[in-house]
């Protein structure tokens, strides 16, 4: 049976499901985009198709009737790339279902995105189900007075918005993705920097985790149509991007073998009737000795083709699932790997910078795929080294300081 993956968004999160499609069905994958981006462009990979309204409900109907045209009798698995894209495709899922029953979207109803996308509403289920999540408190910019909140914790704490898709549509100096915060002056001065921006929504003000870059994970799992756990795997975090914008972004993941904590996800993602992707931000603190959960992203993560590194090819599960309709059984994936967006040797340097030798199992280099090169990714390639690297010795000659 013929199929194709279609991806909405073209980042590394992309690349990835790309990677994945090529390196077992030798099959081009769709992307559908505002402009083209590395490193999805320029690709052998990548059919891109380019719509500056794509985030608007009829452009992102209309791109995809064009594409079903092209494609008719084609099955086309449809993925987002980010929460925004996700939950774009969610809202109009009735819409694109009616264009044609080629459309293939797994993933979860919109009701249940909504519950476990949000940050309050998520740690209620893990509270539920027994997960461990951050001891945390709301900050509503519509209704708290910032003067006047006061932290039940000590500090440093962490905070961070309770829906990323809002928070997404402001920009301001300064803005992450989360904020450490290491006293009380710092906490009041960073929510006013965020309600001057216009923001109106909720922040999840948490108890700070005590880790390391060395105590950090990812947990990854495929969920069938029938609500069953049929992979699930884990990858150690070894360096992040250190860049305002992009903190919690993994420049670098190797492999990791949680067999105890992957049962639990899998029982969690089994009692909530999840389906499709779901994929775990995940800490361990060092003082109390447990695992933490931080949040759940509803799709595959921007590090996905650590999946696929670690033995668990996130896109044959879903095409046995929803092309084939095969059963598969459920494993806990343990491959040795070590997927970077840099050198092995600029890795290797900036390991031993910290204080840290491993072995590496086998490396994949994750935009330079033997099958994808040429000079114009060795450049752009070349100049997002530079950035990465850069961002990284000057966080630890700072840590130093």
């Amino acid at each position: 049976m013929d199929f194709i993956g279609v991806v909405l968004g073209g980042d590394m999160n992309t690349y990835g499901v790309a990677r994945a499609f090529y390196e077992k069905y030798n099959k081009k994958t769709i992307v559908i985009g505002k402009h083209p981006l590395y490193p999805t462009h320029p690709s052998k990979i990548i059919e891109g198709y380019y719509y500056d309204k794509i985030l608007e409900d009829d452009c992102l109907i209309e791109s995809l009737t064009k594409l079903n045209e092209k494609y008719p009798s084609t099955k086309k698995i449809l993925f987002g790339n980010t929460d925004f894209y996700v939950e774009h495709i969610m809202k109009n899922r009735k819409r694109i279902e009616s264009i044609s029953n080629t459309y293939i979207i797994p993933m979860v109803e919109y009701s249940l995105f909504q519950e476990l996308f949000c940050k309050e509403t998520f740690y209620k289920l893990c509270e539920k189900y027994g997960l461990n999540y951050p001891k945390y408190q709301i900050f509503d910019f519509k209704k708290d007075n910032i003067d006047e909140f006061i932290v039940n914790f000590q500090y440093p704490i962490f905070i961070k918005p309770a829906n990323s898709v809002i928070y997404s549509e402001y920009n301001f100096v300064g803005k992450q993705k989360g904020y450490k915060i290491e006293n009380d002056n710092e906490f009041r001065k960073t929510l006013n920097i965020i309600k001057d921006s216009g923001f109106k929504d909720k922040f999840i003000v948490q108890e700070y985790i005590e880790g390391n870059d060395e105590s950090m994970y990812v947990v990854t799992a495929y969920v069938s149509k029938n609500n069953k756990v049929k992979v699930i795997t884990t990858g150690k975090i070894l360096m992040h991007d250190r860049t305002p914008e992009l903190i919690g972004n993994y420049s670098a993941i190797t492999n990791a073998y949680l067999e105890d904590f992957s049962l639990k996800i899998k029982e969690f993602l089994e009692k909530i009737k999840f389906t499709g992707i779901g994929h775990f931000d995940v800490e361990y603190d060092i003082k109390r000795k447990k695992f933490y959960v931080f949040e759940m992203n509803i799709r595959q993560g921007r590090s996905n083709f650590y999946t696929y590194a670690s033995g668990a090819n996130l896109i044959e599960q879903i095409v046995d699932d929803y092309i084939y309709n095969k059963d598969n059984q459920f494993y806990i994936a343990n491959n040795k790997f070590t997927v970077s967006i840099i050198p092995k040797f600029l890795l290797k340097y900036c390991l031993k910078k910290n204080g840290q030798q491993r072995d590496f199992g086998k490396f994949y280099r994750f935009a330079l795929a033997n099958y994808d090169r040429n000079i114009l990714r060795y450049l752009y390639q070349a100049r997002w080294d530079y950035r990465i690297v850069k961002g990284f010795l000057k966080y630890n000659k700072n840590k130093i300081k």
